[in-house]
This record gives structure tokens, C-alpha cells and sequence, in this order.
């Protein structure tokens, strides 16, 4: 029996790694130790724990590496990473798992694989490969890239990239996007039950809205940013379901101006901490249009054909489907660029478009090759750098 902890600290990453949790808890041959951390433990954030209890998985350990006055500034990010590695070493040091699953390119992930690289436990990376010019997750995501073991990127791009790194090629598998498995897999609500579901009344065109810090920039230009992308939603017409920002630095910053705006138009916007899986995916599904600069906006979207304004630098360098319209984060440009993805002639590109980002049995994948992985080899732990010829 394999033992692998997987750790999750985010609302978006759980929603992630849900159908490879749910993958393995159907084997006889693995098991897995859910690690909960980050804003899963914050009311401030939904305590989103909550969540992940009610789909019915256990919590093998919380590790509070945030407190509740936690602010999304420098020091405090600083100080996440620190207790991340303090108290994830702990937990290594007496467990005996086998691997250790983290996804995508968070700054407390960096703790977490300190920790699993001391105590000499490989790690298994999701989503690697990718780039985001417009926020410092690129080097982090990088970093991990270079302190994991086992690679599942999305595409075969990103496969190439990591190779690129010096990644043994026989450790890189280009599986696809696990958020396509959650499309597939779940029973998402139509139109109608999703408005109920959600409290909205209106016969406007609806906004899917999600705008996070560009953590390349200063935290206070995320306020002028956010400003902009509101007063574009509004002048164009839209009633606007807008999901909390993450806590990257500015992330508070952004989510006080949501809030002011939402006080000011409650009639045409409102803010929600936290969707949870199925409630997203079907505002996805049955949205009109979807603005932000969430990595969302970039994957799960396309399944949906659903018309995408990616603003801004954060997502600048991934892979992007037809479906998205980018544009600068000024407000006429927003603008005009949610005009062009409301017109029928764009729409009616989309009807036959297929998402180059999978077809739903990424978990599957993902499961098949860690189960014939030798995890106790020692190039597991002192990994080889392949130059390539």
C-alpha cells in the first residue's frame, strides 16, 4: 500500500486536486493523507475545510500557517512559508509516506516542499511547466518544478518546458487539466436552479468575475486596477457574481474595493467568499461572459466555450485557447473587449470548439502512473539533471 499526502490550502486548489482524491480513495493499492492548510482554515476566506468535510473526505492534519488577522502583506506571506516548513517537517518526520502531491505554484507550496526535500520524501507536481509573466508564482512554480520528482503537466508544451529544465523526460507526463475532470464528472446546475441556488434577480446578461493581485506590481495598484475592471462591468451592462481574490499580497486590498462597490450597486454585483466546486463550474456553464485574471479564465472556460477577458499581465504566457479575448487593464479597453465577446459573431466561432487542455480523465492518468512509480528508488530523492543533446 502506497501512502501519499496531498496538500491542499486553497479553495481553487482543493476544487483541483477533488477528482484525483476522489480517483484514489477507489484504490485498493494507494492511500492518501489529506493535508489542509492556508485560507481552508480562515473564516475570512469561508472556511473552506468545511467543504472538503462534507464531500466526505477525512482531514489527516490542519496546519494553520495563517492566523485569523492574517493581512495578505509581504511579511506576513513570509511568514506562512516558515511555519509551512516548520510545521510540515514535523509531520514528515513521523509519517512514512511514500510521495507528496502538491499543484500549481502557491508561495506557501514552497514551505511544504522544503520540508518533503529535508526529509528525503519525493514529490509529485501538478501543473508545472506553465508561465505567468504578470506574477511571481512563475518562479515559484519553477522552483517546485525543480524540487519535485514526478511531473504531471497539462499539455505537452508545458511537458516540453519542464524537460527543457532538465527533468528526466521518463518522469514528465502530459495528462491534461484536472479541472476538465470536474466538468465531465459533476451534475452542474442549469440557469435557473443556479440563480435560485445563489439568490440573483435579474434578467441582465451575467458576469462569471474574478480579478487577484498582480503580484508582480505594487499591492496598491491592484485598487486602481480593480477600479477599473468595475466600472467596465457596470458601464457595459452586466450583473456581475464576483469571487473573492486570493491571498497573494494585495489580495485584501482588492477585496475591500470589491466589497465597496457591491455596497454601492447591490443590484448589479455580488461578492461571494467562496462558491465551492459545483456551484463555479455551473456559474461557468451558465454565464454569459467571464472577465478576470484568473487561470480559470484560461482552462476550465474553453470547456464551456464560454467568451473569456483575460486582463492584464498575471496569466501572460500560457497556453490560450480561442475562447479568450486578452486585453490591458484600462477601462475602455475592458470594455470593448467584453462588446466583442457578447457579439453573435464571436460566440458562433465557439460553437464547435474543443478545449486543448483534455478530456476528463486526467486523475485516472495521473493514478495509473503513480501506482507503477518505484518511489523508494533512490533517484527519487538525488535527481539527475539531463542536459539535453
Amino acid at each position: 500500500m502506497k501512502r501519499i499526502a496531498i496538500i491542499t490550502s486553497t479553495r481553487a486548489e482543493y476544487g483541483l486536486l477533488r477528482p484525483l482524491i476522489s480517483e484514489i480513495a477507489r484504490e485498493n493499492t494507494i492511500s492518501a493523507d489529506l493535508l489542509v492548510s492556508g485560507t481552508h482554515l480562515l473564516k475570512k476566506y469561508g472556511s473552506t475545510i468545511d467543504q472538503i468535510k462534507r464531500d466526505g473526505f477525512p482531514v489527516a492534519y490542519e496546519i494553520p500557517i495563517f492566523d485569523e488577522n492574517f493581512i495578505s502583506d509581504e511579511v506576513h506571506v513570509a511568514e506562512a512559508i516558515s511555519k509551512a516548513t516548520l510545521l510540515c517537517g514535523e509531520i514528515f518526520a513521523k509519517e512514512n509516506y511514500d510521495a507528496m502531491v502538491v499543484l500549481g505554484d502557491r508561495y506557501e507550496l514552497l514551505g511544504f516542499c522544503a520540508a518533503a526535500v529535508v526529509c528525503r520524501l519525493p514529490i509529485i507536481h501538478i501543473h508545472g511547466g506553465e508561465i505567468t509573466e504578470g506574477a511571481i508564482d512563475d518562479k515559484i512554480r519553477h522552483a517546485i518544478t525543480k524540487l519535485a520528482s514526478l511531473h504531471f503537466p497539462s499539455v505537452s508544451e508545458y511537458a516540453n518546458r519542464i524537460i527543457q529544465m532538465g527533468e528526466d523526460p521518463q518522469m514528465v507526463y502530459a495528462v491534461g487539466a484536472l479541472g476538465i475532470d470536474n466538468i465531465m464528472q459533476l451534475n452542474l446546475m442549469d440557469k435557473e436552479a443556479l440563480k435560485k441556488e445563489l439568490n440573483i434577480h435579474t434578467l441582465l446578461p451575467i458576469a462569471a468575475v474574478t480579478y487577484h493581485p498582480v503580484t508582480s506590481e505594487k499591492p496598491e495598484e491592484g485598487q486602481k486596477e480593480v477600479r477599473c475592471v468595475l466600472d467596465a462591468l457596470l458601464e457595459a451592462g452586466l450583473y456581475s457574481v464576483i469571487t473573492m481574490p486570493n491571498s497573494d499580497v494585495g489580495g485584501d486590498i482588492i477585496y475591500e474595493e470589491i466589497r465597496h462597490y457591491e455596497e454601492m450597486y447591490p443590484d448589479r454585483m455580488v461578492v461571494k467568499k467562496s462558491l465551492g466546486q459545483l456551484r463555479y463550474l455551473s456559474l461557468l456553464k451558465n454565464a454569459d461572459i467571464m472577465v478576470g485574471n484568473s487561470s480559470s479564465g484560461i482552462l476550465e472556460s474553453a470547456s464551456f466555450r464560454l467568451p473569456t477577458v483575460d486582463i492584464g499581465a498575471r496569466q501572460k504566457g500560457r497556453m490560450t485557447p480561442e475562447n479568450v479575448i486578452h486585453c490591458e487593464c484600462q477601462k475602455d479597453e475592458i470594455k470593448k473587449a467584453i462588446q466583442r465577446g457578447m457579439s453573435i459573431e464571436f460566440k458562433d466561432k465557439l460553437i464547435n470548439y474543443e478545449s486543448p487542455y483534455g478530456d476528463g480523465h486526467a486523475a485516472e492518468r495521473m493514478v495509473e502512473i503513480i501506482k507503477r512509480t518505484d518511489f523508494k528508488n533512490p533517484s527519487m530523492v538525488s535527481k539527475k539533471f539531463i542536459d539535453i543533446r
